[in-house]
């Protein structure tokens, strides 16, 4: 069986998901094509065009997500929980009407990329900084109470919409008792404070710039995460945090390779193991 694939975004040119999936389906003897589809006008025209020529699944970048939502005939429970959704699979016909199951793999991959790099999370005390959708979309995964994490801040320029995030994800969530879930504006995080996991979620390293927190709280961590990914896995934040002697330092490739092979278990069957596709797409992008 050939699986026929894409990537559906505005801009898409730049996607490294053919490079990735095409990379996953070599390791495991699978057939798949994979093709970037620009969005211009309508989402749901464009997907409509791709399964009607025989598209099986598709990924789901900005700024498609919540159009993607719309279009899902049924969603995953962590696409319910996200709101917005990254991967759609077709599943069949009812009453001769296609059927489209929507899923978010963002959080998944983001956690299977922190076991990887075995982050220590059971006991620790984590600091996000931001409150945008990439926030929303792992700390799902976070605030699970079998994830054993004692305490999750959410620093941003102001609390309200962390509040607002905290208070829908507690209603889907089993946090447990013990987690104890801080919102804070930057301006109040101070020097003395102890975070043992420091992740930027803001989209600051993209622009080559520094969050607005005291320097004293990187040198408190043991584990410090960029979701942002350049070529050489070094970026504006995890090269300060390595200035102040954070040994552990990564940048998000792995999160992003770690969400799609969620994306591709769901299409074949198959859970990649992401270690030799992440050194592949790295090798690649210092080629560029």
């Amino acid at each position: 069986m050939t699986f026929k694939l894409a990537v559906f975004g505005n801009p898409i040119e730049h996607s490294l998901s053919p490079l990735i999936h095409q990379h996953f389906a070599s390791q495991y003897g699978q057939d798949i094509t994979y093709e970037r589809i620009l969005v211009e006008h309508t989402f749901a025209q464009k997907a409509d065009e791709f399964f009607s020529s025989g598209g099986f699944g598709c990924n789901i970048t900005v700024p498609c997500k919540l159009n993607a939502l719309d279009y899902a005939t049924e969603l995953t429970p962590r696409a319910k929980i996200a709101q917005a959704v990254n991967t759609l699979k077709f599943t069949g016909f009812v009453n001769q009407k296609p059927q489209f199951l929507g899923d978010n793999t963002d959080g998944a991959g983001f956690f299977q990329d922190l076991k990887r790099l075995n982050c220590p999370l059971k006991g620790s005390n984590i600091l996000i900084l931001g409150a945008g959708g990439a926030t929303r979309g792992i700390l799902p995964n976070l605030m699970d109470y079998r994830t054993k994490v004692k305490s999750i801040t959410v620093a941003n320029r102001t609390t309200a919409k962390i509040r607002k995030i905290f208070e829908n994800l507690q209603e889907q969530v089993d946090t447990g008792a013990f987690l104890e879930l801080k919102a804070s504006n930057y301006e109040s995080l101070e020097p003395d404070m102890h975070f043992d996991v420091i992740i930027n979620a803001t989209s600051l390293s993209m622009n080559n710039e520094l969050p607005k927190i005291p320097p004293e709280l990187y040198s408190h961590a043991q584990f410090v995460y960029d979701l942002y990914y350049t070529k050489d896995g070094s970026t504006i934040f995890t090269n300060k945090a390595r200035s102040l002697n954070v040994e552990h330092c990564y940048d998000g490739l792995g999160m992003l390779v770690g969400q799609a092979a969620q994306s591709y278990e769901l299409w074949t069957g198959v859970l990649p193991d992401t270690e030799n596709t992440i050194n592949y797409i790295r090798s690649v992008l210092q080629q560029q």
